[in-house]
């Protein structure tokens, strides 16, 4: 049952992506690297959904899609990570594993 709920938290870092990732890198994230991976992983994909959000505003019918594809992409990794598979972003998983001290 405690390997379960260590896994759902995976789920939780990459549900609300930036924020629920500050929670969990905050948290739970000090005590366990892997998690710290994903936190920062989840931070770092955030804040480049925000940033195209802002910038696709303009362009109609692209703004939207994108962002949710991100949340899409965010979703199978957190799945991955549930099961117990480490999915690196590119260029994102190297700021992640050099800043939590995990290499996957």
């Amino acid at each position: 049952m405690e390997k379960e709920k260590k896994n759902i938290a995976y789920i939780f870092v990459y549900l609300f992506m930036w924020l629920s990732g500050i929670i969990m890198f905050f948290t739970a994230g000090q005590k366990d690297k892997r998690l710290k991976f994903h936190s920062l992983q989840a931070i770092f994909l955030g804040i480049i959904a925000i940033v195209l959000d802002f910038i696709l505003v303009f362009v109609p019918f692209l703004g939207s899609p994108v962002v949710f594809l991100i949340f899409i992409y965010g979703m199978y990794i957190a799945v991955k990570a549930y099961y117990g598979e480490d999915t690196e972003i590119p260029v994102i998983a190297d700021y992640a594993a050099k800043y939590s001290g995990y290499n996957p």
